[in-house]
């Protein structure tokens, strides 16, 4: 298991990469395509997530354009891609099983898989370990987060 960083309670894996303006988390997988998922600090702002519908597998999708849409208590949201590339699969659990993503979202929980159209240049544009932690602190700080507020459950790590 890999080192985990907190930050408020919220656990921040140091073998992920981070897209902190999105609230994900990154990992490239042996065939080349890109896991992301709602990082810990999401799924605190967000709450219990009711659903999680991906647009469907072979669209392209731009960077900064949605690929899905999170819903949570009376509200929902894009979710919106820090890279550019085909969308190859979305995680079929969800459709069932919505809570995944707060009870695992570094696991089980995890949203899409992108086929990047250049890592090299996305993988640029992301952070992990230390400096992550201090961008998510930044964008906690931009949010108005109150890690102490009614309804912020920290997501405990296993």
């Amino acid at each position: 298991m890999s080192e985990v960083l907190n930050l408020h309670g919220l656990p921040f894996p140091t073998e992920l990469l981070y897209a902190p303006a999105h609230n994900l988390w990154l990992r490239e997988e042996p065939d080349g395509s890109i896991t992301l998922g709602l990082c810990a600090y999401g799924c605190a702002l967000y709450g219990e997530i009711f659903a999680f519908t991906a647009k469907r597998a072979g669209l392209h999708i731009d960077a900064g354009r949605s690929f899905g849409v999170v819903e949570f208590a009376k509200a929902a949201s894009s979710a919106r891609c820090p890279l550019a590339g085909e969308l190859v699969e979305s995680n079929p659990r969800l459709q069932e099983q919505p809570a995944l993503i707060n009870r695992d979202c570094y696991g089980e929980g995890w949203l899409v898989r992108i086929r990047p159209d250049d890592w090299p240049a996305a993988r640029a544009g992301l952070v992990g370990g230390e400096a992550a932690l201090a961008a998510f602190a930044e964008q906690m700080r931009l949010d108005n987060f109150d890690p102490e507020a009614a309804g912020v459950q920290a997501l405990r790590w296993k």
